[in-house]
């Protein structure tokens, strides 16, 4: 599994409002006017322009979660890798306008976020739009004409309805584990009132309400003939059915994932000021290579015609092999983070936690790991959302700036003052899976501590399951050593902060400055007021130093010039590169002069 950990239960929080106006029916409301960030990363080979679509052929994408398999199926299971598979046939309320403000569009937002799109750039979705008449009710207005395929032995072609986005929302709401965790506990209820109309009560207002049920993990709309559909149900990938541009006709495990075109899909995209009925391919191939060398070779021989997630170190020579690949820069949203346990010694002393963070000379891991390429400070929040929510290190208290700043000389005389002037014994538990990273950072780290401080650390390797059950247990004697995405800003706060038994909060931190401020932004009227708030509580949080924050790393996607209307997005919702595939068209011309594969 991962290693890249992306919270797997708490990430149904880690939503809100998306949708792509531009790519489907104009929709009759539209997000609160916000200031809009530019984006920090540009692709690095400037899009050209498409020409005349062409429709037919088959486009190969290995995207960014290709190295994984299928666990689930069923949204219900709050598994976070149940977005990515499904994207191409289930849809959710909202999504993320990437044909508006993406590089396509006005190039305000780059869509590399793989967990979070700002609110600002969402638009309706399979809600055609929605308002709150008390600040307890919600109603969503469900657009009409939108169809779940033919699926034989399990459903005849049919328009979706209330009843639809009601089922499969409640489904989610009462599931056991949602239950447990707490998530939905300001929902009463969500019930059809209408054929078009779903009304959601809440007992409790909460200004993130858009983020469980709108577009978040876990949030897609699906029938209930798949749930009760023959020979598994909706566990059975054979049985999958939604309304998205694909249809999921093939699975084979270890190789690959097959879809068609969905013959009855309602939604469009807009190219040069055109609307074009999509998909434009007449299948979508999606390839599961789990060793890297082999992922590499599948773009250098044209394998496949994009690979959404190349590391870094095969820039050079994939630009010295292959010329004529298109790259697009992206800038890695799960960033590594050493969770030191706050609650107990030596760790419940501040001076100690600023000192492990002054003692790391992190340019010189990011150089060695990632050959200089990557971003620090960029956790919790990410700097491609704008300063709305982002606080950029120049811009940090003093205090929070020098966490930061190698500085052994300080560091040392922070560990004389707390009183360990020689040290002390510690653990770090890391994850043997997903490669060899963090393993040679961690070692890196391990040796610093050793060097600047006296702080002798014994590095405690697991397999992911084990890491795993460690992590959730808090079982760890002293640090862990996790990767944690940049999801949604209440999503990501709600991690790292209480309660401080919270699975993805192995740093235990339970301040209640952090926690008023968090608090009083659920209960914010406005998404300005809310995310001012949860601005402030990032900024506590980071110089509280609960964790040592590492680096986040660019790595880089690349397409052969046959594909077109791609700008290197790779999310328009969470984990969601569905309906971005939907909008690619191959030059078959192209690619047959280039390989002979038409």
């Amino acid at each position: 599994m991962k290693n890249k950990i992306v919270w797997l239960i708490v990430s149904c929080l880690m939503v809100a409002v998306l949708v792509l106006a531009s790519c489907g029916p104009q929709a009759t409301t539209t997000p609160p006017t916000t200031t809009p960030p530019t984006t920090t990363t540009p692709p690095t080979t400037t899009p050209k322009p498409t020409g005349e679509p062409q429709y037919g052929g088959t486009l190969t994408n290995l995207h960014t979660h290709g190295y994984l398999e299928p666990q689930t199926w069923d949204p219900g299971d709050s598994n976070w890798i149940v977005d990515p598979w499904t994207s191409p046939y289930m849809e959710k309320l909202m999504i993320g306008d990437f044909v508006k403000y993406g590089p396509r569009g006005t190039n305000q937002f780059p869509f590399t976020d793989m967990e979070f799109v700002p609110y600002e750039f969402r638009s309706p979705w399979l809600a055609e739009s929605w308002e709150l008449p008390d600040n307890l009710t919600i109603v969503y207005h469900i657009r009409k004409g939108v169809m779940f395929a033919n699926k034989p032995g399990v459903m005849a072609a049919r328009e979706m309805t209330a009843n639809d986005v009601a089922f499969a929302l409640g489904r989610t709401i009462r599931r056991p584990n949602q239950v447990a965790q707490g998530y939905y506990k300001y929902i009463d209820n969500v019930t059809a009132t209408d054929k078009y109309t779903v009304v959601v009560k809440m007992n409790t207002y909460d200004s993130n309400w858009a983020l469980p049920l709108s577009w978040g993990y876990y949030t897609e709309i699906y029938p209930q003939e798949v749930v009760n559909a023959p020979n598994g149900g909706i566990a059975n990938w054979r049985n999958a059915n939604g309304t998205g541009p694909w249809i999921l006709v093939d699975y084979v495990s270890g190789a690959s994932l097959t879809f068609e075109k969905n013959p009855v899909y309602w939604g469009t995209t807009k190219i040069s000021g055109k609307d074009y009925k999509i998909p434009f391919a007449d299948k979508l191939q999606w390839p599961i290579i789990v060793d890297e060398s082999t992922r590499l070779a599948a773009i250098r021989t044209a394998k496949v015609d994009i690979n959404e997630g190349v590391s870094n170190k095969y820039k050079q020579s994939l630009q010295d092999t292959n010329p004529d690949l298109a790259r697009y820069r992206i800038l890695g949203t799960s960033v590594g983070n050493i969770a030191m346990k706050t609650d107990a010694k030596p760790f419940d002393d501040i001076r100690v936690r600023q000192a492990m963070n002054m003692a790391v000379d992190r340019q010189a891991v990011l150089d060695a790991i990632n050959l200089g390429e990557g971003e620090v400070c960029n956790f919790p929040f990410s700097k491609e959302w704008g300063e709305s929510l982002y606080t950029p290190l120049d811009k940090l208290p003093q205090s929070a700036q020098q966490l930061f700043q190698y500085n052994p000389q300080k560091a040392k005389q922070l560990m004389t003052e707390a009183g360990y002037p020689n040290g002390f014994q510690s653990e770090l538990v890391i994850s043997t899976s997903g490669g060899t990273a963090m393993a040679d950072a961690a070692a890196m780290l391990v040796d610093m501590w050793d060097k600047n401080l006296g702080v002798k650390v014994a590095l405690k390797p697991y397999d992911y399951a084990t890491y795993l059950a460690v992590q959730y247990g808090q079982t760890h004697k002293g640090m862990l050593y996790m990767s944690k995405g940049n999801g949604d800003p209440f999503a990501v706060l709600l991690v790292v902060g209480p309660p401080a038994n919270q699975y993805w909060n192995p740093s235990r931190y339970n301040d209640p400055v952090f926690a008023d401020l968090f608090a009083k932004a659920r209960l914010a009227t406005t998404r300005e007021a809310a995310y001012a708030l949860l601005k402030q509580a990032n900024v506590r949080w980071i110089d509280q130093a609960p964790t040592v924050i590492m680096d986040s790393t660019y790595y880089y996607a690349y397409a052969w010039p046959w594909v077109k209307n791609w700008y290197g997005e790779v999310n328009s919702n969470t984990r969601q590169p569905g309906l971005i595939h939907a909008t690619i068209w191959i030059d078959r011309d192209l690619r047959e002069k280039k390989t002979g594969k038409r």
